[in-house]
């Protein structure tokens, strides 16, 4: 499929619902224009067994890159589920089993395919973190644990918070970033698409990338939708409208 550079849909995937672009949008905007196809990924941790509508803006915007030809992918956080994002959470979250994380996953294609195309000329693609980071050892992990400090860690607000208020901070959930940062390498891609909550570790993404000679990964942060009480719609938390849900129930909520 040849890849489409029509000018008015470069524009709507950099500015609709887009908070920000990293290093730069002229930079993303030149790669668009160039006709390079791209690889380029949205990533969810399967913490519940529904996507909400909050990831449905992030896989609107992989749709859009779809349909101008690019090479799109939904990796599910099969590994990454297990550990738990600490992103914006006041405590250490509930690690769940392989088996918990597989089951919660079990229809999330289904339900991504509301949106993406999984058939025809250019589907979408599904990939699974645990077939690269089950696999690592402890000598790569400590590798990857070198390119970044203690200081970047503790510089993230809820963990400053948490140990402003006694509780504990955990050394797996300094991993995390690591942990999604190294899909990117894994899967070799020029951009992820994410929250703007998940601006520190998708730019752990672009640093592993770097550091270990590859190419410039771009980032691209989107506009968080909340709930009722003004928190971000989030699967672990409940309060979410699924894209799953019937129109009665979405409208209920």
């Amino acid at each position: 499929m040849a890849i489409d550079i029509n000018e008015e849909k470069i524009n709507a995937i950099l500015t609709r619902g887009v908070e920000q672009i990293y290093p730069a949008p002229d930079v993303l905007a030149e790669l668009l224009r160039s006709g390079k196809k791209m690889r380029i990924y949205v990533g969810v941790d399967p913490t519940g067994k529904h996507l909400h509508i909050g990831h449905a803006l992030q896989l609107r915007k992989l749709r859009q890159f779809q349909e101008l030809g690019h090479e799109v992918i939904l990796l599910i956080g099969s590994f990454t589920g297990m550990i738990g994002d600490p992103t914006d959470k006041t405590a250490v979250r509930n690690q769940l089993t392989k088996k918990q994380v597989l089951e919660n996953a079990a229809t999330y294609k289904k339900q991504a395919a509301k949106i993406l195309s999984f058939s025809g000329k250019n589907p979408a693609k599904l990939m699974f973190n645990h077939k690269w980071l089950a696999k690592m050892t402890f000598a790569e992990v400590v590798e990857l644990a070198s390119k970044f400090t203690v200081q970047q860690m503790l510089e993230r607000d809820m963990f400053e918070k948490r140990i402003k208020e006694g509780k504990p901070v955990y050394l797996h959930e300094f991993l995390y970033p690591l942990m999604q940062g190294y899909d990117s390498v894994a899967m070799k891609v020029d951009l992820e698409i994410g929250g703007s909550d998940q601006t520190f570790n998708m730019l752990a993404g672009r640093t592993l990338m770097k550091v270990m000679g590859q190419k410039e990964k771009l980032v691209m942060t989107l506009k968080l939708l909340t709930n009722d009480e003004g928190k971000k719609m989030s699967k672990s938390e409940g309060g979410f409208i699924a894209l799953d849900d019937d129109a009665e129930e979405m409208f209920g909520k």
